[in-house]
């Protein structure tokens, strides 16, 4: 196999099953250090609910990326910024950003706009920013699909998990690799990033958890001053302890585990 980003040579990692189902392969690039599956032939059957049970993540997620974006963008853009949530799923941070002021529009393949309705993307206008959480490893072409994205805007910001390593031998290594939902596909190493905005004639930078692509010849993207990051965390603190949120622990990984448990007792 040929590696997904770099094209070099890209040696078999290990075999799982992804779907309770289908037997298949990872491979790993030893030069960029990504991992990726074979051909995916099992993504319309894994499509058949495009958001997954085990996400149980998704709104605590998506209140977190709003917060961390508004201080990217109040430090490098200005007011009037218009942004794209590429894969925004049902609309859910269209609706917490244009709720804070962020003129967002939703675009997504294969999900319902549930709460952006009438802030839906015409898929050709240039836009300041083009956003993607949760999507890069997704993408069994990301190459193409982020040349796709950075022709519509001279920045990109998204969120996917780093893999620490190309040593694994299962996938109940590592949790991001997720097979029960055989949605991810296409694993990131900070190595494959960069190669990655090389190939894209374009910079990459690490920000407050985002990745972010960007063409130096129209923006210069800066770090959020440690005042404003530490102004942030306390008012998130403040907050749990007004609402008494510091007594509760939070739910979300233990639903992730528990909807994992079903999913395999009911082999799905």
């Amino acid at each position: 196999m040929n590696c997904l980003v770099c094209a070099k040579e890209a040696n078999l990692l290990m075999q799982d099953t992804v779907l309770q189902k289908h037997r298949i392969s990872y491979y790993a690039c030893e030069s960029c250090q990504c991992v990726f599956t074979e051909e995916p032939y099992w993504l319309d059957e894994a499509y058949q609910h495009s958001i997954s049970s085990i996400d149980t993540g998704l709104m605590a997620r998506n209140m977190s990326i709003c917060d961390q974006l508004l201080l990217i963008f109040k430090t490098n853009f200005n007011p009037n910024i218009r942004v794209v949530d590429y894969g925004g799923g049902y609309g859910i941070l269209t609706r917490l950003l244009r709720d804070r002021g962020i003129n967002a529009l939703w675009s997504d393949k294969f999900c319902e706009n549930l709460l952006a309705q009438g802030f839906e993307y015409n898929g050709t206008d240039k836009v300041d920013v083009m956003l993607a959480f949760e999507v890069m490893e997704h993408l069994p072409n990301p190459i193409q699909v982020v040349k796709e994205i950075m022709a519509k805007a001279n920045c990109f910001i998204f969120s996917t998990e780093l893999l620490e390593s190309v040593n694994y031998t299962s996938t109940k290594d590592w949790w991001y690799f997720m097979p029960e939902a055989g949605q991810h596909v296409f694993f990131s190493s900070t190595q494959s990033l960069l190669k990655m905005a090389d190939q894209l004639q374009c910079s990459y930078q690490y920000i407050n958890g985002l990745h972010i692509f960007y063409k130096p010849e129209y923006i210069q993207i800066k770090k959020t001053s440690i005042f404003t990051r530490i102004g942030l965390r306390i008012t998130k603190q403040l907050n749990k302890i007004l609402l008494s949120e510091a007594s509760y622990t939070s739910k979300t990984w233990d639903d992730h585990l528990l909807m994992k448990s079903k999913m395999s007792e009911k082999g799905l």
